[in-house]
């Protein structure tokens, strides 16, 4: 079976993806190694490690990894001792050393060996020649992002304009509220395709539906990520209360941000929803949705404006799980292997399997 696969950069004369892609779990293993260890991982938040010896630790591609501040500077390392590949650290915490769980080799903050035990009259042993293995680590607002590979371009290459487009929104300020965390037994791509365009909203979202103007609604992919324009609908003011969004000012619309390959930013005035997106088998993920606010509730499950968001969130979740298991079990189907995109609506989905053919191959 080829592990490579043809594509179209036209989208007027392009098919859609082999279905093995999703299938078969022989790529999800390429995967890990030529995607999801060559991008920008989102993996905390900088409150996290907000002071000096606080650390987390989180895991990319299969590697274990642990983020740390080190006085003024964020740095990330790979969580494995060069003695015998022991954990340095477990979950999160502060300390100002990072200790082997196993036979208690101890590093400093730089990842520099500061302590051996009984290592005594081996030959050419020097702590200075041990150093943990670094990885690249970078924060966007109140987001922290890693990526395991040492010649992958910086954040910004990838951010782009983000930042610039969403100053006014204030991302910088915004305060962890919530988490939530939903196991979908579909492939990782199929949800991401999903979150890709909005042609499936007036079948799938008969509610989001009507809260958006379908006719405007559109997607600009850039070379890294894409944004989705999806204006509100008008409303009279006597309407006003049973609408779940406000209409806002054009400078106040919500930006919806895909960055390559996993990651959604959510910005919307006065809050940011970050969902990503985790592999856990060729036929099942994990979604993380995290929350951030302005001015975060004291306790979101009591909070009326809070429950309301969170579920119409879940609805919307709630339709998507529906349809992308379907498509999941389908795309076994021996009657399917490629379909063929919308021009006008699919635009996006073309952008990041471009990415994925690129990157793979």
């Amino acid at each position: 079976m080829p592990l490579h696969f043809p594509f179209d950069p036209d989208i007027s004369r392009a098919s859609t993806i082999p279905a093995r892609l999703y299938v078969d779990p022989v790529y999800l293993e390429l995967e890990r190694e030529k995607i999801f260890a060559r991008t920008w991982q989102l993996v905390g938040r900088v409150e996290q490690v907000a002071q000096s010896g606080q650390f987390f630790t989180t895991e990319v591609a299969g590697e274990s990894l642990v983020v740390l501040r080190d006085g003024d500077t964020l740095r990330g390392f790979h969580n494995v001792c060069l003695h015998r590949a022991g954990p340095v650290a477990y979950g999160c915490g502060r300390r100002q050393t990072l200790q082997c769980k196993y036979h208690g080799w101890t590093y400093n903050l730089k990842g520099q060996l500061l302590n051996a035990p009984e290592m005594e009259g081996v030959e050419r042993f020097e702590t200075r020649d041990f150093r943990l293995q670094p990885v690249q680590v970078a924060t966007w607002g109140p987001l922290v992002f890693v990526n395991v590979d040492p010649k992958a371009p910086p954040l910004a290459d990838f951010l782009e304009d983000i930042p610039q487009r969403a100053a006014h929104l204030h991302p910088e300020r915004m305060r962890w509220v919530m988490r939530k965390d939903y196991e979908i037994a579909c492939n990782w791509k199929v949800y991401v395709d999903n979150y890709l365009e909005g042609y499936h909203l007036p079948v799938v979202h008969p509610g989001l539906h009507k809260e958006l103007d379908y006719d405007r609604y559109r997607v600009e992919p850039h070379r890294y990520y894409s944004l989705q324009h999806a204006p509100l609908r008008p409303v009279p003011p006597h309407l006003a209360a049973q609408r779940q969004y406000v209409p806002t000012t054009p400078e106040e619309q919500a930006q919806y941000y895909w960055l390559f390959p996993n990651t959604m930013l959510n910005v919307y005035l006065g809050q940011v929803q970050t969902n990503v997106v985790l592999p856990s088998g060729s036929d099942r993920c994990v979604v993380i949705f995290e929350w951030f606010a302005l001015e975060p509730p004291a306790d979101p499950a009591a909070d009326p404006g809070w429950s309301k968001l969170v579920g119409f969130s879940d609805e919307i979740q709630a339709e998507d799980i529906e349809i992308c298991e379907a498509v999941q079990k389908n795309l076994r189907s021996r009657v399917y292997d490629r379909g063929r995109y919308s021009v006008k609506r699919e635009n996006g989905v073309h952008h990041f399997h471009s990415l994925l053919h690129e990157f793979m191959t």
